[in-house]
């Protein structure tokens, strides 16, 4: 719990390029969603592999950066900034896919609502469902995903795009999926934007 505020912190800057989107467009956004995803995965594949060692104080500054920037990550994480890289790739995919207030939508759902459930299942979280997954953490996912959205898409595709981004984030958690998610091809940061944004994307051409 310790190193989860600060996690969630980094999680609620996605919200920055989101209000961003709103000026710039969709297209745009998604462009710098993805160049951040790609810059998180390139530095990622330099800690792991560590083929070119800096000098001097590049090298002792680069070091220090590196033991920060990967305590804001879960330990059972394989990769690097996994978490990252698939929260700013999959809100780019949703930007690129959908509408702009979809995918806005979409996007803050995962910003905020995935982070306040987290901070929430993990300090008041009693009753659990999957995983680390609890009642507690799904119902604040529910309501503040649903509120938050409400900003941008109506009351229909945000009510069902909140449920689906609860379910979302149970799916890794699911027993037979558990490899998949240990070898990190399976993640909620990657699943609820797009299959919330798809769920609001289909409610709203129907209401």
């Amino acid at each position: 719990m310790e190193m989860e505020f600060p996690r969630q912190l980094v999680h609620l800057s996605g919200l920055l390029f989101i209000i961003l989107a709103q000026f710039v467009g969709g297209l745009l956004t998604a462009f710098y969603f993805f160049m951040i995803a790609l810059s998180f995965f390139i530095y990622s594949e330099y800690i792991r592999r560590e083929e070119k060692r800096l000098e001097g104080f590049i090298k002792v500054f680069e070091s220090r950066f590196r033991n920060f920037i990967t305590r804001l990550e879960r330990k059972s994480m394989v990769r690097p900034f996994t978490g990252a890289i698939w929260f700013y790739l999959s809100c780019g995919l949703a930007f690129l896919i959908f509408p702009l207030p979809i995918a806005s939508a979409a996007g803050a759902m995962l910003a905020i609502g995935d982070s306040l459930s987290t901070i929430i299942g993990m300090k008041f979280g009693k009753h659990r469902i999957l995983g680390n997954k609890t009642v507690e953490g799904s119902i604040t996912l529910i309501v503040t995903s649903f509120l938050v959205s409400l900003i941008f898409v109506n009351p229909y595709p945000a009510f069902f795009g909140s449920i689906t981004a609860a379910m979302a984030e149970l799916i890794p958690d699911i027993k037979r999926l558990k490899n998949l998610k240990e070898r990190g091809w399976l993640d909620d940061n990657l699943l609820i934007p797009l299959m919330a944004g798809l769920v609001m994307y289909m409610i709203a051409g129907l209401v």
